[in-house]
């Protein structure tokens, strides 16, 4: 039977007019109940539930008391049982959800299993456990007492490092057995509490050294450029009482994984405790079900390439109506991923110095294949992913979410390839590598002189040989409803052939995520499609009618211009970029007015309905924002690292391009010049697109990216033919269809393409 009682954290103070309020330290309430009220001096624990409504039986219907009961319940101020223990005792008890009597017991007389693994602060953490009354039994990974199966008191590890190798031996040893370990590093200037370690529940060290390895890409890439074992580590600081102190914190812990079995703080968490200032982060451990110590790495090594289209819905009504779920949704979803140790996301930082209600853009760490030369280490190290929106939590979602695209993207070795040459394979079943990058003859033959003027994106590499061996990749044709085999270095960022053979540059281009495969797979087709168009205007400089925006009705939209404005100096206005496939597709412009330079901006979205085009390339522009903060000092600072970027906004004037102004010889286009083609499924939505590319003679190929330790699909999709907006220039439509459409003539005149270079 239950025996009620409020918890001794909380303190209830009845007040005369028969409201009661309720004290804690971290969160007091007013219960407006007069019930509740008479309750206050009746809950002790030593009551059944019968004869607390009957004492109250004289004065309250027994509906109203249990009612009252339940309400208190539910603000989580009850729990059942005398305490049994000093009320100070019994605070700190219920606030972690542990029986007080049963705390106290443990505490007095409970065992723990220490293992030691070489920790300068072992000795003291031991100490420290024995202070507060627990048997310490302290013994090294190899002893017979360390092994999982000879018994069932918490085992604690403490590790000289968090990848110390002797872990590896100890998780089989606890997977095999199914007994969970709790670890705890209490030396460094960072200390780490947890994670309590649960096989078949939470991911096991196997999935925390995946992670901690990609976070720390600095320690990865010295260990390619030392010899073995010989990297240090900079977490030795040992400062005399930490180590007790954080036994002490840990203790109280134990006796909640004693007694409980799990701990809200520690099972399947890790505590990260800045001892210099006091600051504490929680991480989450993610299990990988793709584990290969504790999951099946097989739903990696062997994934079916087929791709099907179930329907997949969308949100009606939102100007990014192609969304499957609603931003807020997806963010509370994804925050666990962000996390400096154990995330896929490494750090997740808003870009705005105030909220101004139009802007909103936020950077994500990503971790991105291990370096094996400098330049490289450096690339990753200021590489970011950017998250923009027209919302904070639409921000902070593209953030994540292109950070979690980059991490499903990144070679690891576990992806299924084959090796062969594309003679060997052949057209029918393979895409060969110059029909991806699509490069001109010259731009080959005069690779070494062009390269030195170009920066990496642009960087032509050297073709390569039909009868090389290559790794390739099987991707799902939905045009063909079969696989097709892609050169797995264009697929997979990281994959070793993008150094030793040169053949091309990590290329997000098509890669995008999803709440599901269709979305996925559609966000990815409209970014091919985006970067097609502006390549067709881009290397011409054709002049394009610009865009009315007070067509589309957005109070979001007239918002932004009047931002850019009033606020920040600037103009903006946008061109219509759509070409032959009738996918909207839109450039938005911005150039600063009045000062030394112009500043120019530019932003492009592309997507089957035109108000959610438009969206995209607004906020692109918003998101170049804080790269172009004005002038200081006298002269202007760039927040960029790469030449090409800081170059152009020093130097391209909107007098000098004019073709970044709209055509005035045409009237500007409307929303009602762009019927949406979207249909309200997702997924008929890519079949739509699949058909228009058709028309058009494109392929298209997907390649799914998907990893099982991550809420979101993730796809690649590629279709051969259609044009990036690097500097790419060979036959094809670049160049055929600016003739078709009237913009250009039709000759493959290299020399007349637009010297400047998209700059992202």
């Amino acid at each position: 039977m239950w025996h009620p009682r409020f918890r001794s954290d909380h303190v209830p103070v009845r007040l005369p007019e028969g409201h009661l309020v309720v004290l804690g330290e971290t969160r007091s309430l007013l219960v407006d109940d007069p019930v509740a009220a008479d309750l206050a001096d009746l809950l002790d624990g030593t009551a059944p539930l019968a004869d607390v409504l009957a004492r109250l039986a004289d004065r309250h219907p027994v509906a109203t008391v249990a009612a009252a009961l339940a309400r208190l319940r539910g603000h989580g101020l009850l729990v059942s049982g005398a305490a049994g223990v000093p009320v100070a005792e019994a605070a700190g008890w219920d606030a972690r959800g542990v029986d007080p009597a049963a705390g106290r017991h443990w505490t007095r007389y409970g065992t723990v299993t220490l293992v030691d693994l070489g920790a300068p602060t072992a000795f003291e953490i031991a100490e420290a456990l024995r202070a507060v009354g627990l048997t310490v039994t302290v013994t090294r990974p190899d002893a017979p007492e360390a092994d999982p199966a000879t018994g069932r008191e918490p085992v604690l590890v403490v590790p000289s490092s968090m990848l110390d190798p002797a872990l590896a031996v100890l998780n089989d040893r606890h997977l095999a057995a199914g007994r969970p370990w709790t670890l705890l590093r209490a030396h460094g200037n960072v200390v780490f509490l947890g994670p309590h370690l649960v096989p078949g529940e939470t991911g096991c060290w196997a999935c925390l050294r995946q992670r901690w390895e990609a976070n720390d890409q600095v320690a990865a890439f010295l260990t390619g450029q030392v010899p073995a074992g010989e990297v240090p580590s900079a977490a030795r600081a040992v400062v005399p009482g930490v180590a007790m102190a954080v036994a002490g914190l840990l203790a109280a812990d134990l006796a909640v994984l004693a007694t409980r079995g799990r701990s809200p703080r520690l099972t399947g968490r890790m505590i990260a405790l800045d001892t210099r200032d006091l600051t504490t982060e929680s991480h989450q451990l993610v299990r990988q079900p793709q584990c290969p110590a504790c999951g099946d790495p097989d739903l990696v090594g062997k994934a079916d390439p087929r791709i099907t289209l179930p329907p997949a819905g969308a949100l009606p009504g939102r100007v990014d109506g192609s969304r499957t779920r609603d931003p807020a949704e997806t963010y509370r979803a994804l925050t666990h991923h962000v996390s400096r140790y154990l995330g896929v996301v490494s750090r997740l930082t808003s870009l705005e110095a105030v909220d101004n209600g139009i802007a909103h853009t936020y950077s994500a760490g990503h971790n991105f294949a291990q370096p094996r030369q400098l330049a490289g280490l450096r690339r990753n190290l200021r590489g970011q992913s950017g998250g923009k929106g027209r919302t904070d939590t639409q921000a902070r979602v593209s953030a994540i979410g292109e950070a979690v695209e980059r991490w499903c993207g990144v070679w690891r070795g576990d992806r299924p390839v084959h090796r062969a040459s594309y003679r060997q394979l052949g057209p029918d079943r393979a895409v060969h590598l110059r029909d991806l990058l699509l490069y001109s003859e010259h731009q080959y033959a005069e690779a070494d002189r062009l390269n030195r003027d170009l920066g990496h994106l642009h960087r032509v590499p050297r073709p390569l040989p039909d009868d090389l061996e290559l790794d390739w990749t099987t991707g799902w044709s939905l045009t063909r409803d079969a696989p097709r085999e892609l050169p797995a270095a264009h697929c997979w960022y990281g994959h070793p052939e993008l150094t030793t053979l040169k053949v091309c540059s990590t290329d997000s281009n098509g890669c995008a995520a999803g709440s599901n495969l269709p979305e996925a797979i559609l966000q990815g087709f409209c970014e091919l499609v985006e970067r097609d168009s502006v390549a067709l205007w881009w290397y011409h400089r054709s002049r394009l009618p610009g865009v009315d925006l007070a067509s589309f009705a957005d109070p979001w939209t007239t918002a932004c211009v009047d931002h850019h404005a009033t606020a920040l100096g600037r103009e903006l206005w946008a061109l219509d970029l759509t070409a032959d496939l009738g996918i909207p597709a839109f450039a938005a412009v911005s150039r600063r007015v009045g000062g030394p330079s112009e500043d120019v901006l530019v932003g492009f979205g592309a997507h089957l309905d035109a108000r959610v085009a438009l969206s995209r390339a607004l906020t692109e522009v918003n998101q170049f924002l804080p790269a172009v903060p004005g002038p200081a000092g006298g002269r202007l600072r760039y927040g960029v690292d790469d030449p090409d970027s800081a170059r152009w906004f020093g130097t391209v004037r909107i007098a000098d391009q004019p073709w970044l102004t709209p055509d005035p010889t045409r009237p500007a286009r409307t929303l009602a010049d762009h019927p949406t083609l979207t249909t309200g499924d997702v997924a008929e939505d890519v079949r739509r697109c699949v058909r228009i590319a058709a028309r058009a003679g494109l392929e298209v190929i997907v390649v799914d990216q998907s990893r099982p330790d991550v809420e979101l699909a993730v796809v690649k999709v590629v279709v051969p033919g259609l044009r990036h907006f690097w500097r790419r220039l060979g036959p094809g439509r670049l160049w055929q269809v600016p003739a078709a459409l009237g913009r250009t003539p039709s000759a493959d005149d290299e020399e007349s393409a637009n010297p400047l270079n998209v700059f992202f």
